[in-house]
């Protein structure tokens, strides 16, 4: 099962950014043994519509709030009173993303305006934006800007 490689191997990397996406992934694993090899038939409902909008401000402002932090995806869905992967699912729906991926998105954002200032080193803007090292801070930022952070910091 392609899930189970992903999840194992986000795992192995031991890179605290990837909890949220291990996190995801286990869910999405759960839910697929639960509907597969359960006993007892298990009913999971399928959502539509997205979430609403009073609990996805709530969970994009603590995203945004808690960019330095490991946060869960259990973190997040508890903030919204929501099981995480009802709130991962209408998530999704509601910004055609998963939470893991806006959380990296506005990671990288908020490194972009941190690294215009040129007020700090390259480490200080990973460690602020919540990455663990400044390779998986670069690397992470080349793939969503096309660029390194350095080279982005010298352009601006």
């Amino acid at each position: 099962m392609y899930t189970s490689i992903l999840l194992k191997r986000e795992l192995e990397t031991g890179v605290a950014e990837s909890r949220l996406y291990a996190e995801s992934v286990a869910t999405l694993l759960a839910v697929h043994l639960l509907k597969r090899y359960s006993v007892q038939k298990i009913v999971v409902r399928e959502y539509t519509g997205g979430l609403p909008n009073y609990k996805l401000k709530t969970a994009i402002a603590y995203i945004n709030d808690n960019l330095s932090r490991n946060i869960s995806l259990t973190e997040i869905a508890t903030v919204v009173q929501m099981s995480p992967h009802y709130f991962a699912t209408l998530f999704k729906q509601s910004m055609g993303i998963a939470p893991h991926q806006y959380l990296t998105q506005c990671r990288v954002e908020r490194a972009k305006q941190l690294l215009a200032q040129q007020k700090l080193s390259i480490i200080q803007v990973s460690q602020l934006v919540g990455f663990q090292s400044q390779s998986h801070f670069a690397k992470v930022f080349h793939k969503y800007v096309g660029i390194t952070p350095k080279r982005y910091q010298q352009m601006r």
